[in-house]
């Protein structure tokens, strides 16, 4: 956190053409350190837990259960004064309640159940399902960024409202759908030729 946040600061102010200078910030870091602190956590309360026995909820569940975290998303979003949604270097409460403590949750549950199974033996409708949903919620941002940028008439979407409630409730359609086609296109034996190419990019990168 001393050298890439200062960094990112700086990268900042010279694109501007600002005056550079060193600021100390927690930059990037900041989600390394709450990862360390999920963990701790973790740690600690599984020496006395009983360990969650659980198979993988039906998709259509776990759909459900996004809207649910989009309602507290939203609620720590217009309930939580500004001043204290970076506290402890968080960067905004409203995504560790609504999807950080969360998902980091679901790892954890999902990890020692071996839902990367159910995963893999998901159903053909299921799979289509979720990434017709992941395809609408694409539309449905470039609906609300194009109604102001292309301009694009007769369209007027609250991008407020939906900033407020699309983070959790696109995260999960989002999240099964890229588990699955990894499964499906990059983890075969041999390898397909995308998984080659793919993995060869990675490499790049």
């Amino acid at each position: 956190s001393l050298l890439l946040g200062p960094i990112l600061g700086l990268y900042c102010r010279a694109y501007g053409g600002y005056p550079l200078d060193y600021v100390w910030t927690a930059g990037p870091p900041w989600f390394i350190l709450w990862l360390l602190n999920f963990t701790m956590i973790y740690a600690v309360i599984a020496q006395f837990a009983a360990p969650v026995k659980m198979n993988m909820p039906h998709p259509v569940i776990l759909l459900l259960f996004g809207a649910f975290l989009s309602a507290a998303f939203y609620g720590v979003s217009v309930g939580v004064p500004p001043e204290w949604m970076s506290f402890g270097n968080m960067v905004q409460w409203r995504y560790g309640i609504g999807l950080y403590i969360p998902f980091f949750t679901a790892g954890i549950v999902a990890g020692r159940n071996d839902w990367m199974k159910s995963v893999e033996e998901m159903e053909t409708w299921c799979v289509w399902m979720l990434r017709t949903i992941v395809v609408g919620f694409w539309l449905l941002i470039f609906l609300e960024f194009g109604q102001y940028q292309i301009p694009i008439p007769g369209i007027n979407i609250d991008g407020d409202a939906l900033g407020n409630l699309l983070p959790p409730i696109y995260a999960v359609p989002m999240t099964l759908a890229l588990i699955q086609l990894f499964h499906q296109y990059f983890n075969g034996t041999p390898p397909s030729k995308i998984a080659k190419n793919g993995g060869a990019a990675a490499y790049t990168v």
